[in-house]
């Protein structure tokens, strides 16, 4: 399941410089642009500086005024997709009634799916590049705060007990994002089976603790 809660799902690995100033801000918006077509046309291995620079029309030295290398690029672009996926995800949540939690998961993980289809650079940035050093530490920060989440969703649809051990959760959330980078690791037709029997093996394993 991936998106984040607000603590974003990224959590910026290191601190760099923020622009302040409206040209500053429009120099990192052009960057960032860069990066995205980048990644939607040739993945995320293409992403270079050099790459970016180019393809944002702007010299190196302004890239590097705020962004040290790739990896701050790539971390940055992840923290702005996810933040739009998490407000998708929420609204989406806000008129949710599940009342197993097989309808839970399904809602879940179909608005992901449909998130990733709609945004396929999203899912080609976030299932593509786990070499990367910035995507990696944004899986392992934002699990920690999916679960939590997932925890007070089935916890508040009385579809959990409190008592139930936090480990569930985190494990549910790493089922989760293997079902989706199954589902979009490549295109083709057999993403819907892939996500459907995804969804029957998270609901059997959590059931395991159902409250009924």
């Amino acid at each position: 399941m991936r998106a984040n809660i607000r603590a974003h799902m990224s959590g910026s690995i290191r601190t760099r410089r923020q622009p302040v100033q409206e040209r500053s801000r429009r120099t990192v918006r052009q960057i960032l642009d860069a990066a995205e077509r980048i990644v939607g046309e040739a993945g995320v291995d293409a992403v270079t500086t050099r790459a970016v620079a180019e393809r944002a029309g702007i010299v190196a030295p302004s890239l590097y005024r705020f962004f040290a290398d790739r990896e701050e690029i790539l971390d940055a672009l992840l923290e702005q997709m996810s933040t739009d996926l998490d407000q998708h995800v929420q609204a989406a949540e806000a008129a949710w009634a599940p009342g197993t939690i097989e309808d839970l998961i399904c809602l879940e993980l179909d608005v992901y799916s449909g998130y990733y289809q709609t945004h396929p650079t999203a899912a080609a940035l976030w299932f593509g590049g786990r070499a990367s050093a910035a995507v990696i530490e944004s899986i392992r920060n934002r699990n920690d705060t999916l679960a939590a989440r997932l925890r007070a969703l089935l916890i508040d649809h009385q579809l959990l007990s409190d008592t139930t051990p936090p480990a569930v959760f985190k494990l549910a959330i790493e089922l989760g994002d293997r079902i989706l980078e199954a589902a979009f690791r490549e295109p083709g037709p057999h993403r819907r089976e892939t996500l459907e029997l995804g969804k029957t093996a998270l609901t059997a394993f959590l059931e395991r603790w159902a409250t009924a």
